[in-house]
């Protein structure tokens, strides 16, 4: 391998060379707080050389260099180079302008516009938007890609306004003076960028580039694990056809992930994944192994997987996406592990949902082992918060191994069989239980337990077959002693406890306002809603009442409704 290195200030960089964004790349993405830190590190340092560190290149053709480190920096100093190109049109200044866009595009010898930056990712818009001295003609996608390029563009042009506005408003000059000091400020800006001074690492070609990529980005360097897996997985599957199938399938894998309506993190998706097909390691650990896994051979396979598994594993917490209207059961269950905020059964709910698209498990079974799960973390999580000493994920991880190289369906119930014994023996005790569901609360006051007491109650309701009146889906929980009953010396530990609470619909939540307990009863009961025993024969509920009635429902809760 031949590595040059030299010290270049960016007006030398960018005179004569262009530079290929490559495939194994990662999206640009810098953000406001980034892009603000490098303005005030160039308005700081504007008369001063100032050091941006090394960008490391190998070699395409002639002039033609391709980035293997430094890409994010580079790019941001082309769209700040192009912000003030636009500052000097807008001061009508377009000599000025003319001459900065000599470094952002260059003529071929066959007299045709190349621009300095030549990206597959984000084309056109790059080009269209930002790198082009004048409108645009191409259409184009905007992706989450040509959204951080726009955010820097939009960025730029702004804190440049800023700068400009008390130059061009000031009262003791006359306009054109004002311009033309403005214009002087602009050169400065433009000289201060064009004077930062980088150290180019050149290699000689695209092999040494993966390694070098692979080698800055596993030794300290701020990349994401997608990015590494991305490079190998470009390493061995090369375009065919002027297709990059490779670029285009892991591309479908983020966009997967970054679409959710929610905040899901690709990383947690690859760590996931491998846990439920091969072997339960941490996230450090995860390149290495992918690494030794696959290579030329099983590399098309590898992506495909990940591919598939991208859509799966959105499902158990994106519960729209890719679940139909006759799937609710599985679609409840992945929603209570939400609340429950648990994350160590996903490895094994991963391949038991990819179990069941493969058509190797039925509706049923599936529905049924993501009960169980959910049944588990209720007791473990939502109730007693017990906590792992890591078993749990480990549990998980070789669960979801052992449904992954199943046979057939006889395997894989064989695997949830021994799943279910492993989650009965975990299982908190009955007075552990009693202690953990007696803490369970809702106020007005003390709400963050909100959502965890609706799951509650609705389940609870749904055993009982209780006769919800109205919309089911718009059931509100009541106090039967009012929270407002507390300045009349009521506990804010009974009042917000379970065995004071019921879910009920809306038209009967207003009807009972905050009535007494006596009035709410012949409410509810003339509503054809049931009340147990306890609550029924009460004339007034104490607390003595409440801790009964929520007894009653903590031994239900364990012994029937959440046994596993």
């Amino acid at each position: 391998m031949k590595i040059e290195s030299s010290d270049r200030k960016i007006d030398e960089l960018l005179k004569g060379n262009t530079f290929f964004i490559p495939r194994f790349q990662r999206a640009y993405s810098w953000e406001a707080e980034q892009i603000g830190q490098f303005w005030s590190d160039i308005i700081d340092n504007i008369n001063d050389s100032y050091f941006i560190g090394s960008i490391v290149v190998y070699k395409r053709g002639r002039s033609s260099l391709a980035l293997v480190d430094g890409q994010q920096r580079l790019t941001t100093i082309t769209i700040l180079l192009c912000a003030i190109r636009e500052s000097y049109k807008k001061l009508g200044n377009e000599e000025l302008a003319n001459g900065l866009q000599a470094y952002i595009e260059q003529r071929t010898r066959d007299n045709k516009t190349v621009y300095v930056l030549e990206t597959e990712t984000s084309f056109p818009y790059l080009q269209e938007e930002v790198l082009k001295n004048s409108p645009a003609d191409a259409p184009y996608d905007f992706g989450s890609e040509e959204e951080a390029i726009s955010r820097a563009y939009s960025l730029f042009k702004d804190k440049i306004k800023e700068s400009l506005d008390p130059i061009l408003d000031n009262k003791e000059r006359t306009g054109p003076e004002n311009i033309e000091q403005a214009s002087t400020f602009l050169s400065a800006l433009r000289d201060a960028v064009f004077d930062l001074n980088v150290i180019v690492v050149t290699l000689d070609n695209e092999d040494d580039a993966y390694l070098i990529f692979e080698t800055l980005n596993t030794r300290g360097k701020d990349l994401a694990l997608s990015d590494l897996i991305r490079n190998h997985f470009t390493k061995f599957l090369k375009p065919t056809s002027g297709v990059d199938h490779a670029t285009l399938k892991w591309g479908k894998v983020l966009e997967t992930i970054s679409s959710a309506p929610l905040a899901l993190d690709a990383d947690t998706f690859i760590v996931h994944s491998w846990q439920s097909r091969y072997d339960f390691v941490t996230k450090a650990k995860v390149f290495p192994r992918v690494k030794s896994l696959i290579n030329s051979k099983n590399a098309k396979d590898h992506l495909n997987r990940f591919m598939s598994d991208s859509e799966h594993w959105r499902s158990i917490f994106d519960q729209e996406f890719k679940w139909g209207a006759s799937e609710k059961d599985v679609k409840r269950s992945l929603r209570a592990l939400r609340i429950f905020k648990v994350i160590q059964p996903t490895p094994g709910l991963l391949s038991l949902v990819r179990a069941y698209h493969d058509e190797i498990i039925k509706y049923g079974r599936l529905r049924d082992s993501i009960s169980m799960i959910e049944k588990f973390h209720f007791s473990f999580n939502a109730v007693t918060s017990s906590r792992s000493s890591g078993g749990i994920s480990g549990m998980y991880s070789s669960f979801g191994r052992q449904v992954f190289s199943a046979k057939d369906a006889a395997e894989v119930v064989t695997a949830i069989s021994e799943l279910k014994s492993k989650l009965r023996d975990r299982e908190p005790d009955a007075d552990e239980f009693r202690a953990g569901f007696n803490q369970i609360v809702y106020t007005k006051e003390n709400s963050s337990q909100k959502a965890l007491v609706q799951y509650i109650l609705r389940k609870i309701a749904a055993h009982e077959m209780q006769p919800f009146i109205g919309e089911t889906d718009d059931l509100t929980i009541e106090h039967l002693i009012p929270q407002a009953s507390r300045k009349s010396g009521s506990k804010d530990s009974d009042i917000g406890r379970l065995g004071n609470l019921i879910l009920i619909d809306t038209k009967t939540n207003d009807a009972l306002a905050n009535k007494d307990f006596k009035e709410k009863k012949k409410i509810l009961t003339a509503k054809g809603y049931k009340l147990p025993d306890l609550l029924l024969n009460a004339n007034e509920l104490t607390s003595d009442i409440i801790s009964k009635n929520t007894l009653r429902i903590a031994e239900l809760a364990r012994d029937v409704v959440w046994k596993v």
